[in-house]
């Protein structure tokens, strides 16, 4: 029991690296079912810079985590603060656009609010 690691280090950046791929070399087709329109442009520069987001914040995730695993410990709340706000922004673009994908994020990132926090009380030194 002395060697548990945090799950979060693990899931979040694998979440965050998958969908930061899917929105770079996918961002047509998204944009075309997001929107419901057919893009006249060959890429939509708005979802490669957040496919671009995504790849980093997976890489910040997953290099604290590797390297300075007690310092990843100690950020646990402040990057549960970021999943909520993160959550309250996807609520915020479903109630603007009606669209289910700002919905299934807003989910997706509230779990993540909620894995951090757990495991935040679990580690509390």
């Amino acid at each position: 029991m002395k060697n548990r690691i945090p799950i979060s280090g693990i899931i979040i950046p694998l979440m965050y690296f998958i969908s930061g791929l899917v929105l770079i070399f996918f961002n047509v087709s998204i944009h075309e079912s997001f929107f419901n329109s057919v893009s006249i442009f060959k890429y939509s520069y708005n979802f490669i810079s957040l496919g671009i987001f995504c790849l980093i914040v997976s890489i910040i995730y997953r290099r604290l985590f590797t390297k300075h695993r007690d310092i990843y410990i100690d950020f646990l709340g402040v990057f549960a603060l970021f999943q909520f706000i993160w959550t309250l922004y996807c609520c915020f673009l479903f109630y603007e656009f009606r669209t289910p994908y700002f919905l299934y994020g807003s989910v997706i990132s509230f779990s993540f609010f909620y894995l951090l926090m757990y495991e935040r009380r679990i580690f509390r030194k």
